[in-house]
């Protein structure tokens, strides 16, 4: 890789060059903080919400600036000599550790973006330094541990100069009225805990109170909180004018751009190394400051923490972990998807590409929670109750909310409301969660409608059921609204008329898996009732909704068919061939012309477009996607999201060398990604998608990562799908799927209070099939494990072979487990 590698074990990626072809990030947090960070430091942070609550200043992608820097500066008398009596060389230069801002070149640098920690170190004038950034496991703070080297051959001194860029406030008002919002800032050193406080005085309702403060384990000399002043009149941070002086001028800021910087000298005899600690946080209560600065501002105090980040990743990323023959599926199924999906599912509210958006959307959460299940059930529970809140009590949801500022419909966000489908992925959640756990007595407790009433769980799914069953259009398929899945499509049916139907198949999916649940149950009423919605739409699908050779997308407001053999462009869309499989819609005489068309006709070496081809100019009656440039986000891209929902979709119908052939061509690591330069983004999590086939020049750019639906679909698709650990109802499915070429697979998956040890042979080069399977070394009837609950290590042993006779395929929908284990 021209850029960077993993370590041996994984865990961390090695960023070599620091002008990589984008920035490069880590996400460091906890349940309250979050701090996005590129590989030479530059981001943002906040408090709890990313629009209301942001402390540090980040203004654009392409400049990746400004960041958490240490400027450096060697105040070295200059009558000091090294050896040979020559004056030292060093005196009056000035850098930064980072490279940026300066970007001037080092004698060495590397970046580490590590699990819970990012390392950045390099050498430059005599000077090695190293920065491990991090965030405290509980508190609202982010740590800088600081050493810095003298491997010159003469005593040096220097001073330091800790660098932050201050909002503290309300970040897309900040965007749009700069000029205005400064005038409430203040900023000054506070006495009683010797560092910077920064806030913005209350205007109107909108006011959010947060009180950043940036401190520094070493003595501070003087100060800079006024931005203009440090980088001086027509400056820059690569070249700030504060630092040319002895000190910085240690005034408060009132009514002006804030900055903090912090000025401290050091003195390093030859080969000695130093450490110090900077704290950077906010809270709401400025009387917390002194204790929190204190807490965290020793050099002991700062690693004891980052050991407890540490362990905290160490023990939480191997609660279920694989091992194959493939060292890149492992690496992104046991750390570094893992990491992503626990990321995202606390911070979905924002990237260093939607920067000042802020909430959660309702269906990206209901996802994040169905792959979380098996990683954190505490977390997924929290996030699927307030998802059960954010319900209607019509059976409809919201399309994304904040705990701070409401739901996006009553903020009037526009591109964002009367989303069609959300109300479909909370049964799929509530489900999952059963499944998961067994906990049938969480479909009694009962949670408030957002708009008011309450119900039992239970019942909130039945109402999202029975919602989209009520509404459908003229062919009978449902109201696509502003938008499906597919948010660009928000012209589609915006007179109220369009129909999705992609939604169609979801539905019938919701329906066949809340009918399995009722089943379990013994609610026979309820499993007859969303049997007959099921077939009822899986008719009109395939009647209204076939369009010869593929499912369509969609009908608009006028009856025109999107997605069809009739249209120029956009035509065979990704989405409703793989769920017509998800579903079980699709008839087995139509299913080898669908995947024909995404095996075909839509692949590339990324994996397969949304569509194709790309559409080239706006069309009014479908929306935005048309008008998208060609290859890129809906209009064509690799949408990875929905590669994801592909590769579970070739389980169900037990083709494992095409579900691992898009696997492996997602993989960040992959094959085609290796050109950098191409690619650009970052190789080690999962992207929202590829500029598809349509853009010439840009094909095979990547974008958008980090916050992605990828993440919980691919790893569920890992380890429940290819690997096959499947949570049912009735215990664990032990299922897999794999690529042929595979001969011996592990999967260690804890599962209702015992962990399960799972061994698959292939001897024959199968993709599937349970020919054999045993139990802590007793031959077993079926595949399916009833839960042990008993703390105890099982161990499970898999021989595939091909299946009996007429045993039945592996469907998503299936509500019964039936045994083709060979006798």
């Amino acid at each position: 890789m021209e850029y960077g590698h993993f370590n041996s074990e994984g865990t961390e990626f090695v960023v070599t060059r620091p002008d990589t072809p984008r920035p490069w990030f880590n996400y460091l947090f906890n349940d309250l903080y979050h701090c996005l960070i590129s590989q030479t430091g530059g981001g943002f942070s906040y408090l709890k919400d990313p629009k209301f609550y942001r402390i540090l200043r980040w203004d654009h992608l392409s400049s990746d600036r400004p960041g958490r820097y240490l400027y450096i500066k060697d105040v070295t008398r200059k009558s000091a000599t090294r050896r040979g009596g020559s004056a030292n060389p060093f005196g009056g230069k000035i850098w930064t550790l980072n490279w940026q801002p300066s970007c001037e070149p080092l004698e060495g640098w590397e970046a580490r973006h590590g699990l819970g920690y990012t390392t950045i170190q390099s050498s430059a004038n005599g000077i090695q330094g190293k920065i491990t950034y991090f965030v405290s496991r509980e508190a609202p703070v982010e740590l800088w541990l600081v050493s810095l080297k003298n491997s010159s051959r003469a005593k040096r001194k220097i001073q330091v100069f800790p660098f932050v860029e201050l909002i503290c406030g309300d970040v897309a008002l900040e965007t749009h009225y700069r000029n205005i919002l400064m005038l409430y800032n203040e900023a000054d050193l506070d006495s009683s805990s010797q560092a910077i406080v920064a806030f913005k005085h209350p205007f109107k309702t909108r006011h959010k109170p947060g009180y950043g403060f940036f401190g520094v384990s070493l003595p501070v000399e003087s100060y800079e909180t006024r931005r203009e002043r440090f980088i001086g009149p027509y400056g820059r941070l690569s070249k700030p004018q504060g630092l040319k002086g002895k000190r910085l001028s240690s005034l408060p800021v009132r009514g002006e751009d804030m900055v903090g910087v912090l000025q401290s000298t050091l003195t390093l005899k030859a080969g000695e190394t130093r450490e110090f600690v900077v704290v950077l946080g906010i809270t709401e209560n400025r009387q917390q400051v002194p204790a929190l600065v204190a807490q965290f501002r020793s050099v002991e105090a700062a690693k004891e923490e980052l050991e407890k980040v540490r362990n905290y990743w160490r023990e939480s990323l191997k609660k279920i972990w694989v091992e194959t023959p493939d060292p890149n599926f492992d690496r992104m199924t046991n750390l570094w998807g893992k990491y992503q999906l626990e990321a995202i599912t606390h911070w979905r509210g924002t990237s260093h590409y939607h920067g000042a958006e802020g909430g959660l959307g309702f269906r990206d959460t209901a996802q994040d929670v169905e792959g979380l299940l098996s990683l954190n059930l505490e977390l997924a529970r929290a996030k699927l109750e307030k998802l059960l809140f954010y319900q209607y009590k019509n059976g409809h949801a919201v399309s994304g909310f904040s705990d701070i500022e409401g739901t996006w419909e009553n903020q009037g966000a526009a591109g964002v409301i009367k989303k069609a489908d959300v109300a479909v992925w909370l049964p799929y959640s509530v489900v999952s969660y059963v499944k998961e756990t067994g906990d049938v007595g969480f479909l009694k407790k009962e949670i408030p409608f957002h708009d008011g009433d309450r119900a039992s769980v239970y019942e909130h799914i039945l109402r999202a059921v029975r919602y989209l069953y009520s509404a459908r259009g003229a062919h009978g398929l449902p109201l696509i609204g502003h938008a499906d899945w597919n948010d660009a499509y928000d012209h589609v049916g915006i007179k109220g008329r369009g129909e999705s139907v992609w939604l169609g198949e979801a539905f019938v999916r919701a329906c066949r898996q809340v009918e399995s649940l009722a089943a379990f149950l013994g609610d026979s009423a309820v499993a007859g009732e969303m049997r007959k919605y099921a077939e009822e739409l899986t008719g009109i699908v395939n009647e209204n909704g076939w369009d010869g050779a593929w499912y369509l997308a969609a009908l608009n407001d006028e009856g025109k068919k999107i997605g069809s053999q009739e249209n120029k462009e956009g035509k065979v869309p990704l989405n409703s061939q793989t769920w017509a499989i998800l579903s079980g819609v699709v008839p087995p005489e139509r299913l080898p012309s669908i995947l024909e068309k995404i095996d075909r006709y839509l692949d590339t070496p990324y994996g397969p477009a949304l569509f194709l081809p790309s559409y080239t100019s706006f069309d009014p009656g479908i929306g935005r996607v048309s008008a998208f440039c060609p290859g890129t986000k809906e209009n064509a891209a690799i949408f990875s999201h929905a590669c994801a929902f592909k590769v579970v979709a070739d389980c169900t119908i037990r083709r494992g060398n095409e579900a691992f052939d898009t696997f492996s061509k997602l993989m960040p690591m992959s094959k085609a990604k290796q050109e950098h330069n191409r690619y650009k983004v970052e190789p080690y999590v999962w992207a929202e998608y590829v500029v598809g086939p349509g853009s010439a020049d840009r094909f095979g750019e990547g974008a958008f990562t980090w916050n992605t639906g990828t993440t919980p679909w691919m790893f569920i698709a890992a380890t429940e799908w290819i690997l096959g650990a499947r949570r049912e109802f009735e215990g664990l499915l032990i299922d897999p799927c794999l690529p042929s070429h595979w001969k011996r697979a592990k999967i260690r998956r804890p599962f209702r209070g015992a962990v399960y040890e799972v061994t698959i042979k292939n001897p024959e080069g199968v993709c599937s099939g349970v020919k054999e399977i045993t139990l802590d070394g007793v031959p077993q009837d079926s595949p399916l494990i009833r839960p042990h609950q008993d703390g105890k290590v099982h161990r499970v042993e898999v021989v595939l072979g091909n299946p009996s006779p007429g045993a039945p395929e592996a469907t998503e929908t299936s509500g019964a487990v039936r045994s083709n284990v060979k006798r």
